[in-house]
């Protein structure tokens, strides 16, 4: 059965309950829902023909409309699409996406008549493997193929920046700091994450390893605390990592209080090491999308090939650590 779920979380039970199943024709290949509007979202389904993306809105769990209605639609026949990694809600234009596939990103908008409309086809490479775009700046989009970074800009579609050999072997997946401009983290088959500034991508900022043994498919930062890094691969972890260094707000850079006896100078705490504070193995097949929670900063989810969905929270002693 070819379905998309609806599901909720109950943090004081710690229970996940499926609240409405949406029967979807087709099997559902890539879901992307809309940060403004939780009843919106594209979905790319192989359908009964050639794949095609899809726009839908989400009836009300006890109304008598249609569980799921169809907006907008296109298929492979008007805009050849190859493999789609990445379905993007555009935070500066409202109404556009931006769809990556094997080869390019293209640019749509919900248009009238139950259509995409395509503003824009860019040619990024021949292994594109996913896209993000910039939350700071307007037109920009970066991706990554085979094992380079490369930012563009959509206003002319040309190259802005670029990075060969981000990765050893092939680079999965890209995403902006949300709290820091220019700065992005990449995964790749080489079990890292590297993050990395645009604008001096000579030397790499830092790099986390030691928690996945083999490629990490996708890495988020948190949107709130971003010294906090979720990330999970086809070695069937989850891994939540420390980045605090490189974070708007590094961990235990502020001066204490002078203390009594010291010379009324304040000591600078001890800041905590960048690294792996858990690796969680829930999952027993690869896993291919993790994501943090909109509504609670310190709740996330993954879900793996098999189609099980794991919902994990921040451990207490490394919250309390950034909030105190």
């Amino acid at each position: 059965r070819n379905e998309i779920h609806l599901v909720d979380f109950f943090d004081g039970s710690a229970k996940v309950v499926c609240s409405q199943v949406l029967p979807h024709e087709g099997e559902v290949w890539l879901l992307s829902v809309s940060p403004t509007d939780e009843r919106q979202m594209l979905t790319y389904a192989s359908g009964k023909g050639n794949p095609a993306l899809r726009l839908w809105r989400v009836g009300e769990p006890d109304s008598q409309e249609a569980p799921l209605q169809l907006l907008s639609g296109l298929s492979d026949d008007e805009t050849p699409l190859t493999a789609v990694k990445s379905a993007l809600w555009d935070p500066h234009h409202e109404g556009n996406t931006l769809v990556a596939d094997a080869e390019a990103v293209h640019v749509f908008q919900g248009g009238a008549g139950g259509r995409l409309a395509r503003l824009l086809t860019l040619h990024v490479g021949q292994r594109c493997a996913g896209a993000c775009l910039d939350p700071h700046h307007a037109h920009q989009v970066s991706t990554v193929d085979d094992t380079h970074l490369k930012t563009w800009d959509l206003r002319t579609s040309r190259l802005a920046f670029k990075k060969d050999g981000a990765h050893l072997f092939g680079a999965r997946d890209v995403d902006y700091n949300p709290n820091v401009p220019y700065q992005v983290l990449t995964t790749g088959e080489d079990a890292a994450l590297r993050f990395w500034d645009l604008r001096q991508l000579s030397r790499c900022l830092r790099t986390l390893s030691g928690g996945h043994h083999h490629w990490v498919t996708r890495a988020r930062f948190n949107g709130h605390h971003d010294q906090l890094v979720l990330s999970c691969g086809t070695d069937s972890a989850v891994c939540l990592w420390r980045a605090s260094s490189i974070a708007s707000a590094p961990l235990g850079v502020e001066p204490t209080s002078p203390q009594p006896g010291a010379g009324g100078v304040g000591a600078a705490s001890s800041p905590p090491q960048d690294g792996l504070i858990r690796r969680f193995e829930e999952h027993e097949d690869s896993c291919y999308s993790c994501c943090w929670s909109l509504a609670d900063a310190w709740v996330f989810a993954s879900v793996s090939y098999d189609g099980k969905l794991v919902v994990n929270r921040v451990p207490g002693e490394e919250k309390y650590r950034i909030l105190l």
